[in-house]
C-alpha cells in the first residue's frame, strides 16, 4: 500500500510514487528505498498513516496520475490487500499514458504473479469467494499479469538489499533527469501562443514524418520556443532528443562526432556506442531513428552539413516522428526536404503589451512599470522593437537604479548598443559572404532612413558590384531584413549592430571608416577636411527645421576617391566645388547651391541623381552623359525650359519633372524610352509640347497633372500594356486621340475640363478607378461587338468598363451625363461611388441599387440631393457631408434595415458609470478598425433617430448587457463651436466592458465642419466577440463608451466636440417596476427624443415639458401621462430644483443643481432601475480651446 505522511486533498506532483504491501516491507526495504530516494533529492509518495477502507480514494488515485515514475513492489501478500490491487490497476491503467511502471519483485518468482500460482492464486481465489464481482477481480487479473511481465528489479533473500536499493535509485536517477522538462525562461511572456501556433505545425497526432523550422531573428525566442515545445509533446515518443547550441558545437569535426555520439546515446536510453566518424555516425543515426518514434529537436542549425550530419535521410525516420530546428536561416529548411512534410514558422517580436510585462519583469520585478518610470519604460520598449533579447538584457542592467542613471544608460545604449545584444545578433552577420556584408553595411549605415525601395537598391548595389538580388535574398533568409511588396524593412537593433561594426573601424577619427551617416560626424570630417580613400557613403542631412549653412572646401572631396554615395539634403554650402569623385553612383544633392558641375566631373557612372531645386544654370546639359542613370530628379528647378536628347540615355526609369515651371517642351526621344517607367511632369504649367507619340512599353506612370498650357496628347503608336495611371487633371486639352484604346493595360484614368472623350476610350477594358472632373462627354453611338451601348429602354446591355470597381465624379452638371455613366458605363461589380460638387444632383438614380457589391457611397457638397433611393444590401459606408437638403431620416431606416437592427428595444435610461475613462487612451494611429458599418448624415442632436434606445448628451454612455456579446450601434452629434475647425477629425471611440478596455472605432471624416452632422457606427456582435475572446461574460456586464475627437498632428485648427450619444443595443438594465407611471411605453413605442430630468437623451411619448433655469442648464421632464410641476431657486452657490410628482406616480424625487441629479431611493426609480450615469449639461462643460477633447463631458 502507497501513502504519505502529509497527504492533502490536492496531491503534488511526485516523481515516484511507491506502491507496497506495508505488512512486508514497510519497516525493512521500504523504509530503505524511500529515504535513499529522498537523499537524492528525488521526490517520492510513500505513506504511513492513509485511513484504510475497502475503496482507494479519489485523491490517492490523483496522486498516481500525478506521478512521474510509478514503483510496484511485489511481496508474498501484496496480492491479499484489495487496496494495493486498485492501485495495481490504475497504474497499469496509467502506464497506457506513458508513465514509467516499474515492478521490484521482493522475494517473489514473476512467473508466479503472472500466472497467478502460489499466494496471488490463493489470494485472488480469496477475492473472488468474498466479492461477487468478477469483473473486478478480472481486472485485477489482467493487470497482475500486465505488471509481472515488465522489466524491473528482482531481490531475493541471498542477495545484498543494500545493494538492490542503490542500483534502483541509480536507475529511477538517471531516468528522472531524462524526464526533467527543460528550462524555459525565468519570465515566459508571449510564449504559450506561438508554442501553440507550431503545435499547429507540428500537428503531433498524426501518423506521417513532419518537420518544423523555427526561424527569426537572433535573439527573438526560437530557443525559448522549442524548450517550451520539448516540454509539452515529449511524452507522445519513444525517444526525445533536444541539441543545444548545435552551431556552436559543430565548428570542427570533432564537434559533429560529439553531437551524433550524443543523440545515439540518448535515443538508446543511455547506452554509448562510440562514433568514431562523421560517415559511420550518421549511418547510426539512419539505423537507430527508424525504430522508434522520435521528437528531434536541433537548435541553432546554421548550415545544411549540419543537418546531413545528425539527420540523415529523415525519410528512413519511424512513423509519426517529428524533427523541429531553430535557425536564423529560412532558405536552409527548403534546401534539406528530404522526403518528409515540412514547413516553416516565423518568431515575430513581441507586442507592446508583451514587451512592456516582460521588460517590467526584470527591471521592476512586477507585471508593469513603476508609473515614475513610464516614460522611461516606453522608451526602452521603442528602442528594443520587441525583441526579448533586448528586453531582458536591458530589465536586468537597469534593475534598481535611479532615473538620472537610466537617462544616462539609455542615452548610451543609442549611441553604443549594449555588448550583450550586439555580439548575439553579430552572429548572423559574421557568417556572410562579403559581398552580403558589405550589403548589410550599406543598408544599414545608408539606406535604412534614406531609401529602402527594392528596385532602387538593387540598381545601385547591382553598379556597385555586389550582386544584390541573390545577396539581399541571402540577408532576407537569414533574417536580417525583411521584404514588402517593393520596400525592404530592417530592425532597429540589427541596423545599430551595423553601424557599430562601422564605428568599430576607427572609433575615434571618423574620416578613416567605410560610411558615414551621423550628422555630427559627417560635418566635421567634411569641414575639417578629415576624409580618405576608406570612406564609400556619406549622409549630410542636418536635423534642424531650417538649413543650416555650412563652408565647404573646393577639394573637400579629392581625398575620397572610392566614394560611392553622397547625400546632402537640409544642408545650404557655400564656397566653391572643384572635385567630385567619378565613382559616385548615386548623388543626392538637394538646393545644390552651385551653378555648374565640377569641370573634371564624369558622371557615366552615375545610377541615382537627385538634383531637385538645384541652381544649375544649365541642368540638363550633361544629361546625356548619365548613361547608366535609372532614376533622375530634376523637379522643382526653375532653370529647365527644355528636356533634350535622350537617345544615348537609355537605362532610364523614373524622369521626374514636376514643378518645372518654365518647362515648355520635352523632346520627342522621351517618347521612345523603353526603360521608362514613370514619367512625372505634375505642375509644370509652361509645358506645351510633349513627343508626338508614344511608344514606351515599359511606362507604369503618366503624369501631367497641371499642365494648363498643354493642348495636345501624344499619339499611341503600339499597343501599351504597361501603362497603369493616366492622369490628365486640369490640363489644356480638349481633346484625346483615338489611339488612346491602345493604352489596354490601363487602370486609373484621372481625366478633367469640357473633354469629349474617343469612341476607343471603351477598349480600356482593364479600368479599375475613374475620376472625372467636370462635363465630361462620353460618345453615345458605339456599338460594341455589333451590340448598341443602351438598349430602347434606357437600360444597359454591355457594361463597357467591365472591371471598374471606383468611380469619382466631380463638379457635374450634367445630370443626364451622370445617368448614362451609371447606367451603361459601370458594371454591377461597383465597389465604391463618389459625387461631389454637383450642385445640380438631386436624387440618386434607383438603379444604383443594382450595384451588388456597393460598399461605399459618398456625397459631397451637394447641397440640392434631398434623396439616396434605395441602397444595396452589400453598403458599409455612406458619407452625406455638407448635404443639408438630405433627408437623414429615411436613411437612418435604409441603415437600419440593411444591418438589420430591431426597431422595437425598449428606450432605457441606462446604468450609474463608475467613471472609468478618467484619462482618454492615447489616439493609435495605426490600430486595426474594427467597424463594419460607418455613416456620416445631416443631422443634429435632436435627429439622433428613436430607436437608439439609449441617449445621453455628453461624450460618455454606459449600459449593461447580458452574457452574450450583442451588436451596438452608436450615433454621435457635434457640437457647434465659435471657432474655425478642422478639414479632417480624427474620432476615436473607446469600449470597455468590465473594465477590459479597447477600441470601438478609429478613423478619420474629412469635412471643414461636423456641426450639423451625425456619425454613425455600428460592431456585430461577431467582431466584440473577436476583440474581447479572452474575456468572460457573467449575466450582468458594464459596459461604457468614451467618446473623443482630435486633430491631425499637421493641422492648425481644433476638434470639435461630441454634443450627444446614441446608442442601440439589446441591454439588460435595470428597468423601472412602474414603467407606464414614467410614460415610457415598452411595447409600440414611437415618440421623439427629449432630454429628461435625469439628464440622459431619452426617448418619451412628450405632451408637455416644464422649463427650468438653474447653473446646469434647462432641464425638462417630459411625459405623456404625468403632471409635473418644477419649483426652482437660485443661490449664489447655486440653485436647487424640486420637482412634484403626483402620488399615484410613486415617485418622490429630489433634484440637486449640478451636473448629476440624484433620485430618491439611492438614485433608483422602483426597484433597481439605476439612474446613477444621468446628467444633464450645457455649452459650459465644453472648454472651447483645448487641442483635444480628452475631457469627460458627464
Amino acid at each position: 500500500m502507497a501513502s504519505s505522511s502529509s497527504f492533502t486533498p490536492q496531491p503534488k506532483n511526485f516523481e515516484v510514487f511507491l506502491s507496497f504491501r506495508g505488512e512486508d516491507t514497510r519497516h525493512g526495504f521500504i523504509s530503505h528505498l524511500y529515504h535513499a530516494l529522498c537523499q537524492r533529492g528525488i521526490h517520492t509518495f510513500i505513506d504511513d498513516n492513509l485511513p484504510r477502507g475497502e475503496e482507494i480514494s479519489v485523491e490517492l488515485l490523483k496522486t498516481i496520475e500525478n506521478s512521474a515514475t510509478l514503483i510496484i513492489v511485489f511481496s508474498k501478500n501484496y496480492a491479499f490487500s484489495t487496496w494495493c490491487l486498485d492501485e495495481l490497476a490504475k497504474i497499469v491503467e496509467c502506464r497506457k499514458k506513458n508513465q514509467s511502471v516499474r515492478p521490484v519483485f521482493y522475494n517473489v518468482d514473476p512467473s508466479e504473479i503472472r500466472n497467478q500460482k502460489g499466494e496471488f492464486g490463493k489470494a485472488l481465489t480469496m477475492h473472488e469467494e468474498k466479492f461477487n464481482d468478477n469483473k473486478k477481480v478480472q481486472r485485477w487479473r489482467e493487470a497482475l499479469h500486465e505488471a509481472a511481465g515488465l522489466s524491473g528489479w528482482d531481490y531475493k533473500n541471498s542477495c545484498d538489499e543494500s545493494k538492490l536499493v542503490q542500483k534502483i535509485v541509480e536507475d529511477i536517477s538517471k531516468h528522472t533527469l531524462k524526464k526533467m522538462p527543460l528550462f524555459v525562461a525565468e519570465c515566459p511572456v508571449g510564449i504559450n501562443s506561438r508554442v501553440e501556433d507550431v503545435l499547429k505545425c507540428l500537428n503531433v497526432e498524426s501518423n506521417d514524418v513532419r518537420m518544423v523550422g523555427i526561424y527569426g531573428l537572433g535573439g527573438v525566442g526560437k530557443t525559448t520556443i522549442a524548450k517550451a515545445i520539448y516540454n509539452r509533446v515529449s511524452y507522445h515518443f519513444e525517444a526525445k532528443i533536444f541539441l543545444e547550441n548545435v552551431r556552436e558545437k559543430s565548428e570542427t569535426n570533432e564537434g559533429i562526432i560529439h553531437l551524433q555520439d550524443t543523440l545515439i546515446s540518448e535515443i538508446l536510453g543511455g547506452m554509448s556506442l562510440k562514433v568514431h566518424n562523421e560517415c559511420r555516425g550518421t549511418n547510426m543515426i539512419n539505423k537507430i531513428l527508424c525504430q522508434k518514434r522520435v521528437l528531434f529537436i536541433l537548435d541553432d542549425v546554421d548550415n545544411l552539413v549540419q543537418l546531413k550530419s545528425l539527420l540523415g535521410k529523415c525519410d528512413r525516420f519511424a512513423p509519426g516522428s517529428r524533427i523541429i530546428m531553430t535557425t536564423r536561416d529560412k532558405h536552409l529548411l527548403s534546401t534539406f526536404r528530404n522526403g518528409v512534410s515540412t514547413s516553416t514558422y516565423l518568431v515575430e517580436g513581441l507586442d507592446e503589451n508583451e514587451a512592456i510585462e516582460l521588460f517590467s519583469k526584470h527591471a521592476f520585478e512586477s507585471h508593469e512599470p513603476n508609473e515614475d518610470y513610464l516614460t522611461l519604460a516606453n522608451r526602452v520598449v521603442q528602442y528594443a522593437k520587441g525583441l526579448p533579447l533586448a528586453l531582458v538584457v536591458m530589465g536586468a542592467d537597469l534593475y534598481g537604479k535611479t532615473k538620472p542613471e537610466w537617462e544616462s544608460t539609455l542615452n548610451k545604449y543609442e549611441k553604443i548598443p549594449n555588448r550583450d545584444i550586439q555580439k548575439i545578433l553579430k552572429l548572423s552577420y559574421e557568417g556572410l559572404e562579403d559581398t552580403e556584408k558589405h550589403i548589410f553595411l550599406d543598408i544599414a549605415c545608408f539606406f535604412k532612413g534614406y531609401c529602402m525601395n527594392y528596385d532602387m537598391v538593387v540598381d545601385i548595389l547591382e553598379a556597385c558590384g555586389l550582386y544584390p538580388v541573390i545577396g539581399i535574398q541571402k540577408l532576407i533568409d537569414k533574417c536580417l531584413l525583411t521584404k514588402g511588396e517593393k520596400q525592404l524593412s530592417m530592425h532597429d537593433l540589427l541596423q545599430q549592430m551595423g553601424r557599430e561594426i562601422v564605428r568599430q573601424e576607427s572609433p575615434d577619427n571618423p574620416g578613416e571608416r567605410s560610411r558615414l551617416w551621423c550628422y555630427e560626424d559627417t560635418l566635421n570630417v567634411l569641414t575639417e577636411d578629415m576624409g580618405s580613400n576608406k570612406i564609400r557613403a556619406i549622409k549630410l542631412w542636418s536635423p534642424e527645421i531650417k538649413p543650416t549653412k555650412v563652408q565647404l572646401k573646393a577639394q573637400v572631396f579629392r581625398k575620397m576617391k572610392n566614394l560611392r554615395f553622397l547625400v546632402i539634403h537640409n544642408v545650404h554650402c557655400h564656397g566653391r566645388l572643384k572635385y567630385l569623385p567619378n565613382g559616385l553612383r548615386l548623388l543626392d544633392w538637394k538646393d545644390y547651391p552651385f551653378s555648374s558641375w565640377p569641370s573634371n566631373f564624369c558622371p557615366n557612372n552615375l545610377v541615382v541623381i537627385n538634383m531637385s531645386r538645384s541652381r544649375l544654370e544649365k541642368p540638363t546639359k550633361q544629361i546625356c552623359a548619365f548613361k547608366a542613370a535609372t532614376y533622375v530628379d530634376f523637379s522643382y528647378c526653375e532653370l529647365i525650359r527644355k528636356i533634350p536628347d535622350l537617345s544615348m540615355t537609355p537605362n532610364i526609369k523614373h524622369l521626374n519633372l514636376s514643378h518645372c515651371k518654365n518647362l515648355v517642351e520635352v523632346d520627342d526621344s522621351v517618347g521612345r524610352l523603353d526603360k521608362l517607367e514613370a514619367l512625372n511632369l505634375w505642375l509644370c504649367n509652361k509645358l506645351e509640347a510633349l513627343p508626338s507619340c508614344l511608344t514606351m512599353k515599359s511606362l507604369i506612370s503618366f503624369i501631367l497633372f497641371g499642365c494648363k498650357r498643354l493642348k495636345k496628347f501624344p499619339n499611341i503608336l503600339h499597343e501599351m500594356k504597361g501603362l497603369e495611371d493616366l492622369d490628365l487633371l486640369i490640363t489644356g486639352i480638349s481633346e484625346l486621340p483615338p489611339s488612346l484604346g491602345n493604352l489596354t493595360g490601363l487602370k486609373l484614368l484621372t481625366i478633367a475640363s469640357n473633354l469629349t472623350l474617343p469612341g476607343s476610350i471603351y477598349a480600356l477594358q482593364h479600368l479599375d478607378t475613374l475620376i472625372l472632373l467636370g462635363n465630361i462627354t462620353f460618345p453615345k453611338d458605339v456599338e460594341i461587338d455589333g451590340q448598341p451601348l443602351c438598349n430602347s429602354h434606357g437600360g444597359f446591355s454591355n457594361y463597357f468598363f467591365p472591371k471598374l470597381k471606383s468611380l469619382h465624379l466631380f463638379q457635374f452638371t450634367n445630370l443626364s451625363e451622370i445617368d448614362f455613366i451609371l447606367n451603361c458605363c459601370c458594371p454591377l461589380t461597383l465597389g465604391v461611388l463618389e459625387i461631389t460638387s454637383c450642385t445640380e444632383f438631386v436624387t440618386l438614380p434607383e438603379s444604383i441599387s443594382r450595384f451588388e457589391r456597393l460598399n461605399r457611397l459618398g456625397i459631397t457638397n451637394c447641397d440640392e440631393v434631398r434623396e439616396i433611393p434605395r441602397l444595396p444590401k452589400s453598403i458599409r459606408q455612406v458619407d452625406a457631408l455638407n448635404c443639408h437638403s438630405l433627408d437623414s431620416q429615411s436613411l437612418f431606416h435604409q441603415f437600419r434595415e440593411i444591418i438589420g437592427l430591431p426597431s422595437n428595444l425598449p428606450p432605457c435610461l441606462g446604468v450609474t458609470s463608475p467613471h472609468s475613462f478618467t484619462q482618454s487612451v492615447p489616439y493609435p494611429l495605426n490600430r486595426y478598425e474594427w467597424i463594419q458599418y460607418h455613416f456620416v448624415v445631416p443631422g443634429d442632436e435632436n435627429e439622433i433617430p428613436n430607436w437608439f434606445n439609449h441617449q445621453r448628451v455628453g461624450n460618455l454612455i454606459s449600459f449593461s448587457i447580458g452574457p452574450e456579446f450583442p451588436t451596438i450601434a452608436l450615433c454621435l452629434a457635434f457640437q457647434k463651436e465659435d471657432y474655425a475647425t478642422l478639414s479632417s477629425v480624427l474620432i476615436h471611440v473607446d469600449i470597455s466592458i468590465n473594465g477590459s478596455k479597447s477600441t470601438f472605432r478609429a478613423s478619420t471624416i474629412y469635412s471643414t465642419e461636423m456641426y450639423g452632422h451625425l456619425c454613425f457606427d455600428c460592431r456585430h456582435q461577431s467582431s466584440l466577440q473577436e476583440q474581447f475572446q479572452d474575456l468572460n461574460l457573467g449575466d450582468q456586464n458594464h459596459v461604457e463608451l468614451f467618446c473623443e475627437t482630435n486633430r491631425r498632428m499637421t493641422d492648425f485648427f481644433m476638434a470639435p466636440n461630441i454634443k450627444a450619444i446614441g446608442v442601440h443595443v439589446e441591454c439588460n438594465c435595470p428597468q423601472p417596476q412602474n414603467v407606464e407611471a414614467l410614460g415610457l411605453s415598452m411595447d409600440n413605442y414611437e415618440a421623439r427624443s427629449c432630454t429628461c430630468l435625469c439628464g440622459a437623451q431619452t426617448c418619451c411619448g412628450c405632451l408637455k415639458e416644464v422649463d427650468s433655469t438653474h447653473s446646469a442648464g434647462r432641464a425638462s421632464v417630459h411625459s405623456s401621462n404625468l403632471e409635473i410641476q418644477i419649483i426652482s431657486s437660485d443661490t449664489d452657490g447655486g440653485g436647487s430644483s424640486l420637482v412634484s410628482v403626483p402620488s399615484n406616480s410613486g415617485l418622490p424625487m429630489d433634484v440637486t443643481n449640478g451636473s448629476e441629479f440624484t433620485f430618491g431611493f439611492d438614485a433608483t426609480i422602483g426597484d433597481e432601475f439605476d439612474l446613477g450615469s444621468s446628467s444633464i449639461n450645457d455649452d459650459s462643460d465644453f472648454s472651447p480651446y483645448p487641442q483635444s477633447k480628452k475631457m469627460r463631458t458627464t
